[in-house]
């Protein structure tokens, strides 16, 4: 009997596909994995170069370089201290990047406690910082600054959901890399 790519071997009816090789669900799942949280770490970065671009008038006025006088121009209000933070994280993104090519687990680890002190908690900050502003401009309609024209307290609530999304989604895929990763003798004793 012929099939699509020619004769079945005699002694075969084709169920004997358990004992062929296959790939290791380490080796499938990093791969995954990795291009999953490649995508969230550029997100992330960019996201970090959007706030620098948000937080750049005021951090000229606050070194006074007078270089920049058509950034004080720019519709922006001043810049909170959970903002700064937050840009600390670029650093985080960077070597979650760097972490990826050779598998390796400690600059992984760094990427999640910095995700962690200072993508998460500076979010959390935000949130607490722009509650009161929210809750006022959703009863009220008042703002107290904009951004391009839009309510600067939806800019930034915006922009908060999308850092939770993406650090939520980055340490997950941390976690299932540093399952992956991790040595064999550690995955054995647990």
């Amino acid at each position: 009997m012929a099939s699509k790519y020619g004769y079945r071997p005699t002694g075969t009816d084709g169920s004997d596909f358990w004992h062929r090789e296959s790939v290791a669900w380490q080796y499938k799942h990093s791969t995954m994995n990795k291009s999953r949280l490649k995508i969230v770490l550029v997100l992330q970065v960019l996201l970090c170069l959007m706030l620098v671009i948000r937080v750049l008038p005021g951090m000229t006025a606050f070194l006074g370089l007078g270089m920049f006088e058509r950034l004080k121009h720019w519709d922006f209000p001043a810049p909170r201290p959970w903002e700064y933070l937050w840009i600390i994280n670029f650093m985080a993104g960077i070597l979650g990047l760097k972490s990826l090519p050779k598998n390796d687990l400690s600059l992984l680890k760094q990427y999640v406690i910095g995700t962690v002190v200072f993508g998460i908690c500076p979010v959390g900050y935000g949130v607490f910082d722009q509650v009161d502003d929210l809750y006022a401009y959703l009863n009220e309609k008042k703002s107290i600054g904009t951004i391009q024209g839009f309510p600067a307290v939806i800019v930034w609530f915006m922009f908060l959901t999308m850092a939770i999304q993406l650090h939520g989604f980055g340490l997950y895929f941390a976690r299932q890399l540093y399952n992956s990763w991790k040595p064999r003798s550690e995955k054995k004793r647990k």
